[in-house]
């Protein structure tokens, strides 16, 4: 039902009483949950957060399908070779599987899905290498060309590393494996990114191999399963879970419990957050439960999950994933620096685009500074957000007395928290299929110890690592549902959203035609690139205005 909104300071007394009586209900319904380790979440899915039913029967053919898809090729999986990569090609009975399949022994493609892929937030530029990642000239003998030397690429601003230290010292399921690996890259002559050097440790004396790529193909192919599987697992529980569903809910939390339906806050906000409090209840009483999917397919199973989820959380502020900042902070925001780093390019468009929306919508109703600190029901919201007993949420522009002292910090929190919610869930989530689709190409889970030598290894030994059967099985249904097609994409809204402020609903139009804009220019620069290396995760309308998957 559709409210007019506007600021406390233009309403009569009796609707300031309707306000609080809205609020004084809501307040019933968004009660603070409190799990140790977690961001305080809602108790319970109050009813206006319950999944309406098109994106239930979504969700439920699409689990459906995948139940019948497993079924229908055991007999193709008992026909082929069990010591065969290609035993993994049987499993897509009713479903074209992903392109990857066809391209994922290719280093360029394994390079290039740490810049394009899933998690695309370690790569970064060094000038140095860590101590404790002693690559020399010697080992990339064959690798990099005659005369061209590891000293001259780190000079040069060509060298990159990703780094999985955030998975190591998780607790793992028993008869599971998975390291925490640090791999090496390089611009070469044509400004491609290629693997250099994987070391599947920390340190020399937790990992006393660095593997190559001029390492024998099965060998290397093998040092490459474990990095793609500890991506797999950051991506899934840091990446995915904790630093967008998870982290997110708080922000809905607090500005129900404090914010009415007719504040400007509220009714900005309230699409972003459509379905998220009940995809994170069924995500952590359902997908991370033991015996659920992720307990089924990952290494770490539930409890090293929670587990990772925790020391995430511990370590997470809202300021840090700026994207802008964030991206300076590894050293490849220049696109100088790193060319055909698509996610930045498209990230950095949609921030800024979320960020001129929000600032004009906002402009509507705050005239200034003034106007946001005479607010009594956003002072109660700020406070409510970063409180103990409230969401915790760190990094944000709230003063240490909880307050919003300025439109522009009313414009930065917003514009990160609209940013997060729709942009960065979409370019963690989009490409879920794509990327674990594919089980030798991001195994869940690996069933052997990581190689410690050079001795001779072959495809048999590779695929005896692999998940079997059911384990594949559940993860392909899982990332097939997870990557479902928004419903909701951004810059739709319901019909209502600001309905009678016509200054408003002019903010609305102007962002959709900035999100065309963008869309038309990541279609235009996707035209030139190959089929499987065209960037479409944040295409405005595959994007999810709302975390709701």
């Amino acid at each position: 039902m559709a409210v007019a909104i506007s600021v406390p300071r233009d309403d009569s007394p009796q609707q300031l009483y309707e306000r609080e009586r809205h609020l004084a209900a809501q307040r019933e319904l968004y009660e603070w949950d409190r799990r140790p380790g977690l961001p305080p979440l809602c108790k319970g899915v109050p009813a206006p957060e319950r999944f309406s039913r098109a994106s239930a029967y979504e969700m439920l053919s699409d689990a459906a399908e995948s139940v019948a898809s497993g079924a229908l090729s055991v007999y193709g999986w008992l026909r082929r070779s069990p010591m065969k990569i290609s035993h993994y090609d049987a499993l897509y009975a009713l479903r074209h599987p992903p392109r990857v399949m066809e391209c994922w022994r290719s280093d360029r493609e394994f390079a290039r899905q740490r810049l394009n892929g899933i998690n695309p937030f370690l790569i970064t530029c060094i000038a140095e290498l860590p101590e404790r990642f002693p690559v020399t000239d010697e080992h990339l003998r064959g690798v990099l060309p005659d005369g061209v030397s590891l000293t001259r690429l780190l000079d040069e601003r060509r060298v990159f590393l990703c780094d999985w230290k955030d998975v190591a010292g998780a607790p793992l399921v028993l008869g599971r494996f998975q390291a925490a690996p640090m791999a090496l890259f390089w611009l070469d002559d044509s400004r491609t990114l290629m693997p250099l050097a994987i070391q599947l440790g920390q340190s020399p004396a937790e990992a006393p191999v660095i593997f190559t790529p001029a390492d024998d193909l099965w060998l290397w192919l093998t040092a490459r399963m474990y990095v793609t599987n500890a991506d797999g697992t950051y991506h899934e529980v840091i990446a995915h879970l904790a630093r967008t569903h998870l982290v997110m809910e708080p922000v809905w939390v607090a500005a129900c419990r404090t914010l009415p339906p007719e504040h400007p806050v509220h009714e900005l906000l309230a699409p972003h957050f459509t379905g998220t409090i009940n995809i994170n209840d069924d995500a952590l009483t359902d997908l991370l439960a033991p015996g659920g999917p992720i307990d089924i397919t990952m290494s770490p199973g539930s409890d090293g999950s929670f587990w990772l989820a925790e020391q995430e959380y511990s370590r997470w502020r809202l300021d840090d994933w700026n994207p802008r900042a964030e991206l300076a902070r590894r050293g490849v925001l220049d696109p100088d620096v790193l060319p055909g780093y698509w996610f930045r390019d498209d990230a950095l468009a949609l921030f800024d685009a979320i960020g001129e929306y929000v600032g004009q919508l906002l402009g509507v109703f705050y005239r200034s500074d003034d106007d946001v600190r005479g607010d009594p029901e956003l002072l109660a919201f700020a406070r409510e957000l970063v409180a103990d007993d409230g969401g915790r949420v760190r990094g944000t522009p709230v003063t240490a007395d909880g307050r919003l002292e300025s439109v522009a910090d009313v414009v930065r929190l917003l514009q990160q928290v609209v940013y997060t919610v729709s942009a960065e869930h979409g370019a963690v989530n989009n490409g879920q299929w794509d990327q674990f689709g594919y089980i030798p190409n991001t195994p869940g889970a690996l069933f052997m110890p990581p190689p410690t030598s050079k001795h001779m290894t072959n495809e048999a030994r590779l695929v005896y690592a692999l998940p079997g059967y059911r384990s594949s099985v559940e993860q392909m249904a899982m990332v097939r549902m997870l990557s479902a097609p928004t419903l909701t994409p951004l810059g739709s809204y319901p019909d209502e959203f600001f309905i009678g402020s016509v200054p408003a609903e002019l903010c609305v139009d102007r962002f959709r035609s900035r999100l065309d804009d963008i869309a038309f220019a990541i279609e235009h620069r996707n035209r030139e690139l190959p089929a499987h290396e065209r960037y479409t995760y944040l295409v405005p309308s595959d994007v999810g205005r709302s975390i709701t998957i």
